[in-house]
């Protein structure tokens, strides 16, 4: 009895049933700039040299990477910004971005924002949640199109027995752009992405992410906004999808499991207040496009595997 009730108070928290979360008003919040700036240039620290082909010394290969990482803090804080525009245009306090330094094949774990105050309405929600991936999106397009016609379409490696090659997958849109500017790709050969094209491809898979409709990022605000507490069915059909695409990427599980430990599936309540109006809810449905057109349900695999 008590571990069958335990499980039905679960459910209730993956659906934030009833839930409304308040973040700590702060009216005198003041950015932390110091904290602000120090992850920063850590994050471009490490971004640059995720991003590098190498140098004789530390200088060399920071400045190697140099087009890499701008490119991609550049896509990072376009996002963030949009959310951050938005939210004070809607006078919701908010921070700036923080960036996550990450010693990685990336060099970073992405950038947040933090929301100061409540969020009045579902309006408001949609705008929050929207115009980071749609801001995201168009700066990522711009900067894998100028990246593809700087990359080159290139025989691909034979692997050692023990060698270790990632083969990148590709979104509906980044396979359509990268046909566009290279036209079919011969058999047993690939397109080596320059640093822009790679930023370009991290900045759709961030984009993708973030507006999967599940608790709160940012396709939840958007489907919650449009639909609701219905926002909750695509949560938890999307969350058996994940399922299934573990089967394909491993890399899935750990969605998973974020899922049902900090994100949930439903989204907590927010007002309903001013019906959104006709070009408001095509925003919210230019969300949903992006979210098809950069998904990859294989981002990773090895070649040879």
């Amino acid at each position: 009895m008590r571990i069958r009730l335990l499980l039905i108070r679960y459910l209730e928290a993956l659906n934030m049933e009833q839930r409304v979360v308040v973040p700590r008003y702060e009216p005198d919040y003041k950015p932390k700039w110091g904290v602000i700036s120090i992850l920063f240039a850590t994050t471009l620290l490490t971004t640059s040299i995720a991003g590098s082909a190498g140098g004789d010394t530390l200088l060399e290969i920071i400045i190697n990477g140099l087009p890499f990482s701008i490119s991609l803090l550049g896509i990072l804080m376009t996002h963030e910004m949009g959310h951050y525009f938005a939210a004070r245009y809607f006078n919701v306090i908010a921070t700036p971005p923080y960036f996550i330094p990450f010693p990685s094949i990336v060099g970073t774990m992405g950038a947040v924002i933090r929301i100061k105050s409540p969020i009045p309405d579902k309006r408001t929600l949609l705008y929050i949640g929207a115009m980071g991936p749609i801001a995201g999106f168009i700066i990522s397009c711009i900067i894998t199109i100028i990246g593809l016609y700087q990359s080159t379409v290139q025989p691909l490696p034979q692997p050692a027995p023990d060698a270790i090659i990632p083969i990148f997958g590709d979104s509906l849109l980044y396979y359509l752009l990268t046909k566009l500017i290279h036209g079919t790709i011969p058999p047993g050969s690939d397109v080596h992405l320059s640093p822009l094209a790679w930023a370009g491809w991290i900045g759709f898979l961030v984009t993708n992410l973030n507006l999967m409709p599940i608790g709160q990022l940012d396709g939840s605000h958007v489907i919650y906004a449009l639909f609701g507490e219905k926002q909750r069915y695509a949560g938890w059909v999307f969350f058996v999808v994940l399922f299934f695409l573990a089967i394909l990427w491993p890399g899935w599980a750990v969605w998973i499991i974020l899922t049902l430990t900090l994100l949930m599936i439903g989204h907590p309540y927010i007002p309903d207040g001013t019906p959104l109006n006709m070009w408001e809810r095509c925003m919210g449905y230019m969300c949903v496009i992006i979210f098809i057109l950069t998904f990859i349900p294989l981002p990773v695999s090895i070649l040879g595997q």
